[in-house]
């Protein structure tokens, strides 16, 4: 039997069930899939989405949740299913990248400290230079 591959998610979140989602078995597609979707609308986006919650055995509803980067992870393992590649090794680019990106630090704006006077501008609230400025 075929091993079990199984998606990890790069931001996990909550199904509609109440259940944190990190990770999900993948299910290999069938042409049977493909012409439900087909049947079920004509919107393309649609059909992906059909098809991405059937691969993952979760709902639509659960695949809205999805962040974009882990969307895109789903759409990139479709692209290989489809086109018959060894789908653990799209995975293991997949792992790769989970956890690579580092968060962006604050503005100093919303850091404590950082300086002692506000400067000019600060969020928008300079003195008027003149009476063109004080109008609004």
């Amino acid at each position: 039997m075929a091993e079990v591959l199984s998606l990890p998610l790069k931001f996990p979140f909550t199904s509609a069930a109440g259940v944190l989602i990190s990770s999900l078995p993948i299910n290999r597609l069938k042409r049977k899939d493909v012409s439900a979707a087909q049947s079920g609308t004509n919107d393309q986006n649609l059909q992906e989405d059909m098809l991405a919650a059937k691969m993952l055995g979760i709902t639509l509803e659960d695949l809205g949740e999805f962040d974009i980067a882990d969307a895109k992870s789903v759409t990139d393992l479709m692209n290989a299913m489809m086109n018959g590649k060894n789908l653990a090794d799209v995975l293991a680019k997949i792992i790769a990248n989970i956890g690579t990106a580092a968060p962006a630090p604050p503005a100093d704006v919303f850091r404590d400290g950082v300086a002692e006077k506000e400067p000019d501008g600060f969020l928008g609230r300079s003195a008027p230079h003149g009476p063109s400025d004080a109008t609004i």
